[in-house]
């Protein structure tokens, strides 16, 4: 499966079209280096432990890996840096400070101290409230956004195209990320051998 065929899962399973940042962002080829010292470039350190949690409840570790063994919180904090457009990196922060007022307010906790039951529960209901609003805003509700980011994160993730998917190395192994400079250099060295 390629990436274009992912992003199409993706779309069919939060039933409709995937944003343009997300599409370009994924078709770039950038995914999370994994490293155990990452540091968010884009959130803050506390902002990077919400969205970790909030994927990880959207998607769990089972027998599979969850959101944070797959390190999508770094894929969101990349994606919200190099991708999304200025207004949307204005919005992100302001709609997240938001969502953490109304778990305050409906758990009594902010989302990381509420417990796994609490943040269920307050995702499906704000989500609900989201969709309602989103209906006459005509703007993506932020719980959606992160949805599209998580399951983005996810299918396109090594572990999902290789695993999950039917997936045929050709031609040859998977590189999220490739240094296009050193790429040119290559193909500049292959083509002075055949000429």
């Amino acid at each position: 499966m390629n990436r274009r065929k992912a992003i199409q899962q993706t779309a069919y399973l939060l039933g409709g079209a995937v944003s343009a940042s997300i599409i370009t962002g994924v078709m770039s080829g950038c995914q999370p280096k994994g490293e155990p010292d990452w540091t968010p470039q884009f959130l803050t350190k506390e902002q990077a432990a919400t969205i970790g949690e909030i994927a990880e409840t959207i998607l769990p570790e089972t027998d599979t890996p969850g959101a944070k063994s797959l390190h999508l919180t770094e894929f969101i904090d990349l994606m919200l840096k190099e991708v999304f457009n200025g207004y949307e990196q204005l919005q992100f922060p302001r709609e997240l400070a938001k969502f953490e007022e109304e778990c305050q307010f409906f758990t009594g906790n902010n989302f990381i101290n509420s417990s796994p039951d609490e943040r269920q529960k307050f995702l499906v209901l704000h989500e609900k409230k989201e969709l309602t609003n989103q209906k006459q805003t005509g703007e993506k509700a932020f719980i959606s956004k992160i949805k599209e980011l998580v399951l983005t994160g996810y299918f396109t993730s090594e572990y999902a195209i290789t695993e999950l998917m039917n997936y045929n190395p050709i031609p040859t192994k998977f590189e999220g990320c490739v240094d296009i400079e050193g790429l040119a250099k290559i193909q500049v060295g292959i083509e002075g051998r055949s000429a």
